[in-house]
């Protein structure tokens, strides 16, 4: 079972959707349609998600997923379009991608730590820790005597294993 709606042909997009760095959501509507969010002008909509989005032909879509397909012209199908800065809300052309949802997980934000501790790092005792789980291995952990050699360490892993989706904050 498909996760995404499948994108309507590209050219019918085109023909009332233009790509608007000035609009909010990075989306306008160049030509006026049926129903009362049918009109002209930038495209708004939140979803409950937080995410942009947008009715066509009866459907939602995530308003990012349409820009990018519009910008590329490549249906993004099953993989996740991915907000190269993490805020969901920037959808300019330039911080959108196409990637796995691995990769995009990899680009994810830490949430907030009750132990203030940086993403990936635990203590235990005296001792911090990183554990790490690269491809299918299971997760192993490595320990040190202070946080800054932990994070120097999970910072370089990081930047070798998730390349230019790594993200340490």
């Amino acid at each position: 079972m498909s996760r995404y709606t499948a994108m309507p042909s590209l050219e019918s997009l085109q023909e009332i959707y233009k790509i608007d760095p000035a609009s909010p959501s990075g989306l306008s509507r160049i030509k006026a349609t049926r129903g009362r969010n049918g009109r002209v002008g930038p495209v708004v909509s939140m979803g409950s998600d937080g995410y942009y989005r947008m009715k066509f032909d009866g459907q939602f879509y995530r308003t990012h997923r349409v820009i990018f397909f519009m910008h590329t012209g490549i249906d993004p199908a099953e993989l996740v379009v991915d907000h190269i800065d993490g805020d969901q809300l920037n959808n300019k052309v330039e911080n959108l991608r196409a990637c796995t949802q691995q990769e995009n997980l990899w680009n994810s934000k830490c949430r907030e730590k009750a132990d203030g501790l940086p993403k990936g790092i635990f203590q235990q005792g005296s001792q911090f820790g990183v554990r790490l789980s690269i491809g299918d291995d299971k997760p192993g952990v490595v320990w040190f005597a202070n946080v800054r050699a932990a994070t120097r360490y999970v910072d370089q892993i990081r930047k070798r294993y998730h390349g230019e989706y790594a993200r340490n904050i």
